[in-house]
């Protein structure tokens, strides 16, 4: 059975439907159809449940699926290793980060271990901190750079490459914004507003932690899908959030930061990475990293 049959078969059994899936796999129906019944048949069962108006798994199906999920990984974790194999001069690295660390060295350090390794090819993923820990733990990403405050690193190596103060990011328009210095008495009178990613709900929790000490309650506001949208809807006047005060480069128009008297803990960032998992590409970037970090 090929890896490709696999994906077939994997996005029928999630979509449920075979045009949808087809349209998943950017293929026509019918190839499909025949890939779906070349596997059954191979296998000696059953794996949907077919209709005119609906399809549905078999508990055949159900535990293929499960099966099925865990040789693609496999396969990926595979294939991703491989590409960092070598002397650790060329292949494929894949680096995942948060949106916060593009406020530091980051990206002049990623652009100039590129130009001192031409050969190799940079794959970038913006994810969230608990999409990373998974992702570096499995294998899939090579290095991550993750919020480090309230995350579990277990079983992974790490080093803070960023720490910053927190600052309440505001509208340029709103009255609070002539003020150098603002306290959470200031703050409660504006929603918090947040993604709905698991780490800002874990952040939520801290700063309505700080208010609570405070003896005042965090007006909690509007929560956004995509990530980085945040500082947009602070520009438009719907809420304030915490963002690391030295984002004055990443930050919208009509955003200004202000410090904020309280004990919120300073951001952290760290780089990760597995030492069971450990290339000479993968070490020439974790060296690179900390040669030009200390310079």
């Amino acid at each position: 059975m090929k890896i490709r049959q696999l994906r077939y078969f994997e996005a029928l059994a999630e979509e449920l439907h075979f045009g949808k899936a087809a349209e998943r796999l950017h293929i026509q129906q019918p190839p499909l159809t025949r890939q779906i019944q070349q596997i059954e048949k191979d296998l000696g069962v059953l794996l949907f449940k077919r209709t005119n108006r609906k399809v549905e798994l078999t508990e055949e199906g159900k535990y293929f699926l499960v099966e099925t999920k865990k040789m693609l990984a496999i396969m990926a974790r595979a294939k991703t290793t491989l590409q960092a194999m070598g002397n650790g001069t060329s292949g494929k690295l894949h680096v995942s980060f948060v949106y916060l660390v593009l406020s530091s060295r980051f990206p002049d350090i990623v652009g100039e271990f590129m130009i001192k390794y031409p050969q190799v090819e940079m794959l970038m993923h913006d994810e969230t901190s608990v999409e990373q820990l998974e992702a570096v733990r499995e294998g899939t990403r090579h290095v991550g750079f993750i919020t480090l405050n309230i995350m579990d690193t277990k079983g992974l190596s790490h080093m803070v490459v960023q720490r910053t103060n927190p600052c309440a990011a505001i509208s340029a328009n709103h009255p609070l914004a002539q003020k150098e210095i603002l306290t959470l008495a200031d703050l409660a009178q504006i929603p918090y507003i947040c993604s709905q990613e698991s780490y800002c709900k874990m952040r939520v929790a801290e700063v309505r932690e700080q208010f609570h000490k405070a003896g005042l309650e965090l007006k909690l506001g509007m929560q956004y899908r995509r990530k980085h949208t945040g500082t947009v809807f602070v520009a438009a006047g719907m809420g304030w959030t915490f963002i690391n005060c030295d984002s004055h480069n990443i930050i919208p128009d009509g955003v200004v930061l202000k410090p904020v008297d309280c004990d919120y803990a300073p951001f952290e960032v760290a780089m990760i990475w597995n030492p069971d998992r450990m290339t000479p590409l993968v070490n020439n970037f974790l060296e690179f990293y900390k040669d030009r970090l200390g310079k």
